[in-house]
């Protein structure tokens, strides 16, 4: 959630176009320090993404598909927030510092991400 945002993409199927939701992540091919276990030449062609093998949208890697998305209700957020499991352990990752992160594929995912 820190490192991606939620944006509303239109793509031309053999029906027709469709309206959907993505989760994005902003262009990792102009980081210094891109991270050494990701195969940057999949994502980059150099400073910019490599459209034979991900999705760009507004030069932002298209990262995930919400399923019949729409926005959450105050409510809803609310309940995130305050559940036991949650509520407390999305604001403890979201507030660990870089180089304390140990956690495998998701600390690979924010390096490349933020």
């Amino acid at each position: 959630m820190k490192y991606s945002e939620v944006e509303k993409m239109t793509h031309k199927f053999l029906d027709g176009l469709k309206d959907f939701y993505v989760f994005t992540i902003r262009n990792p091919c102009k980081k210094k320090d891109f991270p050494d276990r990701v195969n940057k030449d999949y994502f980059c062609d150099g400073e910019k993404i490599n459209n034979n093998q991900v999705y760009n949208l507004n030069d932002r890697v298209v990262i995930g598909l919400l399923h019949e998305g729409r926005s959450c209700k105050k409510e809803e957020i609310d309940f995130v927030k305050s559940h036991q499991v949650t509520g407390r352990f999305c604001e403890l990752r979201n507030n660990t510092p870089l180089e304390n992160l140990k956690t495998g594929m998701g600390d690979i995912f924010i390096k490349l991400a933020r």
